[in-house]
């Protein structure tokens, strides 16, 4: 059964929702040190882990579509056709709490100048199990990230030497490595071997090196090299007796405690601080623990974890917050109207949901904006804005639900490719999703992930289920036009909850273009904001067609909010089905940005 967290302990505990007028992302404090495990390990401060690393982050899966032989190939517009890349991974057993597949091997990252990607291999040629997840970071570019190769001068034995400002003379660093077998797309080097960090106090320089201490270090392997700001969402966790059973040493912290979302970036970590050192000669990765409800470091091949193993722990999942954005003069030009917010502006890489809000606040006059809509990253602005498809002006007023949620194994981007597209829909492939029926997914068209490219596809979409393939997937609501490649897609599969629902439109709570949502989650709560999605067949049973714009707005004569259509003169169809997510004040009052 596939386990999914309570949407409230989710949206209480990490989800920042900004209601305020002065919404000012905080910087990261504290100092890097390593923590024992058998308390929490850190403690969080607002915005720090958008702060902390800044870059895309996701989780991919080996399936039978990207994998041949011991590879698996990312398909991300950061990387594709981009041999400079650099890219981190951790493996991951069960992404979401769901399923779990082991991969005991040592593995790195290489660039396939045919493919023109970036692909994960295992380092033995070892066949790609089918379902293997790994945790993937793309991180912007800066003076913390690079790639170190081995050479004569700076190796031996069975480790290289970093001579980089940042580790040198620091002890306290917190290094993140990932074996790179051709940086740049040239020349290529195998290293089969676990590997780690450790500092030299003799050289007062970090190292990459091989846990088994015979095997020596090869002469151009290279590794990707992270070292990210100081912040509370990077630390060190420590293997002790209270915190380890058998092969599995369990993080205790609350950004990632019950929430099998979490993504998380590991490196062995031989010395933390400089200071003694424990060597685990093995392939590791993470897993979600639903029963103890924390993530955990383990190994693959079911070896005891050493009692003093270290580990450097990035934790990936940003924060989030939930807004009104209303199309003024001053953000808005021709078709588009810019976001001002803190946790997306300069930030191509965010993820941003949005639906039509008629009236915010339960206003009593309220704009219509009949034109199919996305999101985009205008590199010039660095900002995200929304727009309308068709290039018709954004009316004056017009307003949107904004939500900015928390990327992690539930929220990513979806690109359709010529393989997952079959006419007018395309395939989404998650183990979230795939053989759930009852899942409920949203989604935002994003005309440029991560400020990449840029496909239009003006038209009304919703998602449905398909029996045949076991897989939800977007389309187009019209029922003719075909799906773009490379459109692509926001997607949020929020866990279950009573804040997320399927609203179903019936004889008696639909009237003319309008259907009544009856809920106490916003029933008399007119600054409640509401994101919905059109479902074609909820629990992938029946079906009914909707092609239209819509949005949201507020009757303060019914107290009740409700789904329209932005054509008035369209009747809202009985069975037309939405998956809806609400979100309630909580600490002040709305704004409208």
């Amino acid at each position: 059964m596939k386990h999914k967290t309570s949407f409230s302990l989710v949206f209480v505990s990490r989800i920042v929702i900004a209601l305020a007028i002065l919404f000012v992302a905080q910087p990261v404090v504290g100092a890097r040190s390593s923590e024992s495990a058998s308390v929490v390990e850190t403690t969080q401060d607002a915005f720090s882990a958008a702060a902390s690393v800044p870059g895309a982050r996701f989780v991919h899966t080996a399936t039978a579509a990207n994998t041949s032989g011991h590879i698996t190939y990312i398909d991300h517009p950061l990387t594709n056709d981009n041999p400079n890349a650099i890219v981190f991974v951790t493996q991951n057993w069960n992404p979401g709490g769901v399923g779990g597949t082991y991969n005991d091997h040592a593995i790195g990252v290489y660039y396939s100048s045919g493919a023109k990607k970036w692909a994960i291999f295992n380092q033995d040629f070892a066949n790609m199990p089918d379902g293997a997840a790994f945790n993937v970071l793309i991180p912007a570019t800066g003076a913390d990230v690079f790639v170190h190769t081995a050479t004569a001068a700076n190796s031996a034995f069975n480790y290289t030497v970093i001579d980089h400002p940042l580790t040198n003379d620091n002890p306290n660093a917190i290094v993140f490595i990932t074996q790179n077998y051709n940086p740049g797309g040239l020349g290529g080097k195998y290293n089969d071997q676990p590997i780690g960090v450790k500092y030299s106090s003799m050289a007062q320089k970090w190292a990459v090196f091989n846990q088994d201490t015979t095997a020596d270090m090869p002469v151009d392997a290279a590794f990707n090299v992270l070292i990210p700001p100081t912040g509370t969402d990077v630390f060190v966790h420590a293997a002790t007796a209270d915190n380890t059973s058998g092969h599995v040493t369990y993080i205790n912290h609350p950004r990632i405690n019950e929430n099998p979302n979490a993504m998380v970036l590991v490196t062995q970590n031989w010395n933390p601080g400089g200071v003694g050192g424990t060597y685990n000669d093995h392939a590791i990765g993470v897993y979600y623990s639903g029963g103890a409800k924390k993530w955990a470091i383990f190994n693959q091949d079911f070896a005891n974890m050493p009692d003093g193993a270290d580990f450097n722990v990035s934790i990936l999942t940003t924060d989030s917050a939930a807004v009104v954005h209303m199309a003024m003069v001053a953000n808005t030009s021709g078709h588009i109207t810019y976001i001002d917010h803190p946790l997306t502006n300069k930030n191509p890489n965010a993820i941003v949901l949005v639906t039509q809000n008629w009236n915010p606040g339960g206003g009593k006059i309220g704009v219509y904006n009949n034109h199919a809509i996305g999101v985009y990253y205008a590199s010039g602005a660095q900002k995200w804005a929304v727009f309308n498809q068709d290039f018709a002006g954004m009316p004056d007023g017009a307003a949107f639900n904004v939500l900015i949620p928390a990327v992690d194994t539930s929220v990513f981007v979806h690109i359709a490719r010529a393989g997952n597209i079959n006419g007018h829909y395309t395939y989404i492939d998650h183990p979230l999703t795939n053989n759930d029926p009852d899942a409920i997914v949203l989604v935002t068209q994003n005309y440029n992930p991560s400020g990449v490219g840029g496909e239009y596809n003006d038209q009304p979409i919703g998602v449905w289920y398909s029996s045949t393939a076991q897989k939800w997937a977007v389309f187009n609501q019209d029922n003719l036009t075909a799906m773009p490649v490379d459109a692509a897609f926001n997607v949020l599969i929020p866990a279950t909850d009573p804040a997320v629902f399927v609203h179903t439109a019936t004889a008696t709570n639909s009237t003319e273009n309008l259907t009544v949502i009856d809920h106490a989650l916003t029933n008399d709560n007119p600054n409640a904001i509401v994101f919905v999605t059109q479902n074609f067949n909820p629990g992938g049973v029946g079906g009914k067609y909707n092609d239209q714009p819509i949005g949201v707005w507020y009757s303060s004569a019914a107290q009740k909010w409700a789904v329209f259509n932005q054509d008035h003169t369209t009747d809202m169809p009985v069975d037309a089905a939405f998956n809806v997510i609400v979100f309630v004040k909580i600490y002040l009052p709305i704004i409208l940005r």
